[in-house]
């Protein structure tokens, strides 16, 4: 079994013992109307950095381990705010990442920057949750999800405002996304089974898909280790990129 897979495994169980006790729908659905707009990509359009970096916040991952130690997402997110960060992305994956939907709420008390919530959604019940737990963007892992699946999760967070980034590592998936109603993509660098990352696999993709991948707005994802290396891809025309390893051990 892949790291991957144990992942979905665990999920899907804790989301089953999550639901008998949280009901997130029928709120939603009863009473919409006050839902808050969107701002994840708007807020990342509008940054005046050099490039526009979501930064990724997490204690461990089944690539590199333990990163942080003394993992304190309040003080981490203030850090992240002070250096000029604009876009947040939190891991919430509990078993491989020790991540935890308590770690949105201790930055939301502390910073309103705009936050993706990182984690594996495989049931529809999560994204009412994302939405409860004060998230503004959700992220959607193609390699897990079928078609239907994709653009079922994808009407229910427009339904509730929220925005989502798509991301996919192997190009068996684009005949699945080429066609979504989405305006932004990330394409991982890291394959997420065998956990091996290629610096350039982004770029690869965008170029030898061009035509399927060009109404996207694309967000490179995974691997960056320095200025150069982003100097790189912002001259090969992607400027947007997510970012956590190096940026939690103060490389770039």
């Amino acid at each position: 079994m892949t790291i991957l897979e144990k992942i979905i495994e665990a999920k899907h169980r804790r989301i089953g013992i999550q639901k008998l006790s949280n009901s997130f729908t029928d709120h939603y659905i009863s009473s919409n109307t006050n839902i808050d707009k969107p701002r994840f990509f708007s807020h990342l359009n509008n940054c005046s950095s050099d490039f526009k970096i979501i930064a990724e916040m997490k204690k461990a991952s089944p690539s590199a381990g333990v990163i942080v130690n003394d993992y304190k997402p309040e003080e981490l997110a203030l850090e992240y705010e002070t250096k000029g960060y604009t876009n947040l992305s939190i891991l919430t994956e509990e078993d491989h990442f020790l991540g935890a939907i308590s770690h949105i709420a201790k930055v939301r008390k502390v910073s309103d920057l705009p936050i993706l919530q990182k984690d594996f959604i495989v049931d529809e019940w999560q994204i009412y949750q994302a939405k409860t737990i004060g998230v503004d963007c959700i992220l959607l892992i193609s390699e897990i999800l079928t078609k239907e699946e994709i653009n079922s999760f994808i009407a229910t967070a427009k339904t509730l405002e929220l925005d989502v980034l798509l991301e996919f590592h192997d190009e068996i998936e684009i005949e699945k996304i080429k066609d979504l109603e989405l305006d932004y993509i990330g394409i991982n660098n890291r394959n997420l089974r065998t956990l091996k990352t290629d610096i350039n696999h982004c770029l690869s993709i965008r170029d030898k898909y061009h035509n399927e991948l060009n109404n996207f707005k694309i967000i490179a994802e995974s691997g960056f280790k320095s200025k150069m290396e982003l100097e790189n891809y912002k001259s090969n025309g992607i400027e947007m990129f997510l970012i956590g390893e190096s940026i939690l051990k103060e490389k770039l």
